[in-house]
């Protein structure tokens, strides 16, 4: 994160709840990059006292580490993936890791980030009493076991990037050496999606359809296989209409 990124990200969150006709109350930490934000009409700044994000800040109570869980397990279910179709892949695309990052977060549930808020001390009547201890860190232990002389624990492994400085100041030359790295690495982590027809996408919903009838999955899980269906049988009347 830089200065420039987080007030680019400010203005347009104030721009948002300008259009909303809303104010908000932004709680943010001492670090570097949030010292010199922009004028803003509906976002109010409040910057907790010094020293005290690991205890006041509702993402550092459990929120990142779940959402950094299930990122992880998402990773693990990738490799074994590739393991079962003797396939040897060492990277992740942005694509991919784009996707995982978007299944991540939807995993963590309103009663992780109430029950966080609570922690900090936000009280609030309509946040559930629950535990302190969340039961939501499914890390599947299962999946890390069946990966092949790991010489971490699932733990270490979900902990791995706890020390990594994730702000600080960028000089000019070393902006100027990433945009030089950058472009010279575009076309590896480039990543074509291969061509699929609309055949193809039709038989392999019925293949996971019967995967599901097979298996005896439950009956909502099957009705949510529907979605998907109706998304193919848009873009074929799409299509018939184009050849018109």
């Amino acid at each position: 994160m830089t200065t420039e990124l987080f007030n680019e990200w400010l203005i347009t969150l104030n721009s948002d709840m300008k259009k909303e006709k809303r104010h908000i109350l932004l709680f943010l930490d001492n670090c570097t990059v949030h010292n010199n934000a922009p004028p803003l009409s509906n976002v109010k700044l409040q910057f907790f006292p010094l020293n005290s994000t690991s205890k006041l800040q509702p993402l550092d109570q459990d929120i990142i580490h779940n959402f950094k869980t299930f990122y992880r397990r998402e990773v693990v279910k990738s490799v074994l993936d590739n393991l079962e179709n003797q396939q040897h892949v060492t990277t992740i695309s942005i694509l991919t890791a784009l996707i995982m990052i978007d299944k991540a977060w939807r995993a963590v549930t309103p009663l992780t980030i109430h029950s966080c808020f609570k922690k900090s001390g936000f009280p609030s009547p309509n946040l559930v009493d629950v535990d302190n201890t969340l039961t939501e860190f499914n890390a599947e232990p299962s999946l890390w076991e069946a990966l092949l002389e790991q010489d971490l624990t699932c733990d270490d492994y979900v902990l791995a990037d706890t020390d990594i400085a994730v702000w600080g100041a960028v000089s000019d030359a070393e902006i100027v050496a990433l945009d030089h790295n950058n472009t010279e690495s575009d076309d590896d982590e480039s990543e074509e999606l291969t061509p699929v027809t609309l055949s193809e996408a039709k038989v392999s919903l019925n293949k996971l359809s019967n995967f599901f009838l097979q298996n005896h999955v439950d009956a909502d899980i099957l009705q949510a296989s529907f979605v998907p269906e109706k998304s193919i049988d848009k873009v074929r009347l799409n299509t018939l209409k184009k050849k018109r």
